[in-house]
């Protein structure tokens, strides 16, 4: 009987891989944004101590989150954004116990933006000014600056169209540097650190040049300490067996991105609505004229560079010509 009940078990299991049901996966959402914040680190803990329902939606909570993070991201992401795009449940709240504070009501769009941070690939950071995904925004549009949720739904929709463009740019440089009788260490380890914020988006390009390149192994070796990705042995070997966990639909493209914006539901914040078609105008002229405005062909040609000789090579690739 225990061998029918796992076969059972396991087709079930099949069955769900095939694909996402969106309520299933929001009511999933809805539980991790529900996880209860709570301090363990007491002499004196006990559940006891809290509402009773506080343990369940805990356990309940960290359970919802494990099974989202399961999802692969060639499912999760595009259903992430199409949740975005219809601005379903937008004005919907959800009450989450935080032990210092008691109840707080969050919006449930705030737990989409998380879901996306946590599996998008991209890391935005607080400014957009010299990140290598963005390198169309300068000081004169400071105003236009934003943060890594204002963004994502951009990047995801129009920005990533560019991801051959930015990666060569970013690959010659590591090629001139590499190529240097003496490589500076702290330019490489820089270079490194700019890629691996594309995350997930920059593994076909790393395969396609890995091949005749082991200069990039470096880059691998950073990638195996995110826990997220899970890259273990050989990258080739272990792109080949995973690809499809990272294949994506090709980006909507602006004139979609714009009917969205003008249909005035799309789950972003205000600033971010008004400033996309800035920031469209900005990446189009860029990316039209074959710009290459990365800090690396700002910076002095000396042997030894420190982290203030990079911060004003960055200073100077983001002043307005």
């Amino acid at each position: 009987m225990k061998r029918y009940l796992f076969s059972f078990y396991m087709i079930l299991l099949s069955l769900l891989a095939l694909g996402i049901d969106s309520d299933e996966y929001a009511l999933l959402l809805e539980k991790a944004e529900q996880t209860p914040a709570i301090v363990f680190d007491k002499e004196d803990f006990s559940w006891d101590k809290y509402p009773a329902e506080i343990e369940k939606q805990f356990f309940d909570g960290v359970k919802a989150q494990g099974e989202l993070n399961k999802v692969p991201s060639s499912e999760s992401i595009p259903l992430l954004f199409d949740f975005v795009e219809n601005g379903k449940n937008i004005d919907k709240k959800v009450v989450v116990y935080l032990e210092q504070y008691g109840y707080y009501t969050n919006y449930f769009f705030e737990r989409i933006y998380k879901q996306i941070r946590n599996q998008n690939g991209i890391s935005c950071g607080y400014s957009g000014l010299g990140n290598l995904a963005f390198p169309w925004l300068t000081k004169k549009h400071r105003g236009k600056d934003f943060n890594e949720y204002e963004i994502q739904y951009f990047w995801w929709v129009y920005d990533r169209k560019h991801i051959q463009n930015i990666w060569q740019n970013w690959y010659q440089c590591w090629q001139e540097e590499n190529a240097k009788p003496e490589p500076r260490k702290y330019v490489q380890k820089r270079l490194i650190s700019d890629v691996l914020c594309l995350g997930f988006y920059l593994f076909p390009y790393l395969a396609e040049n890995l091949i005749n390149d082991k200069s990039l192994e470096d880059i691998v070796d950073e990638l195996r300490s995110y826990s997220c990705f899970s890259i273990r042995g050989d990258f080739l070997t272990w792109w080949e067996e995973n690809s499809e966990r990272y294949s994506f639909p090709e980006a909507k493209g602006w004139e979609h991105a714009l009917e969205i914006l003008n249909r005035g539901k799309l789950m972003v914040s205000k600033s971010a609505m008004e400033n996309m078609p800035v920031w469209h105008e900005l990446a189009e002229a860029y990316y039209s004229g074959n710009i290459n405005r990365y800090w690396y062909y700002f910076l002095s040609d000396k042997n030894e560079i420190t982290e203030e000789d990079i911060t004003e090579a960055i200073c100077k690739s983001i002043e307005d010509k």
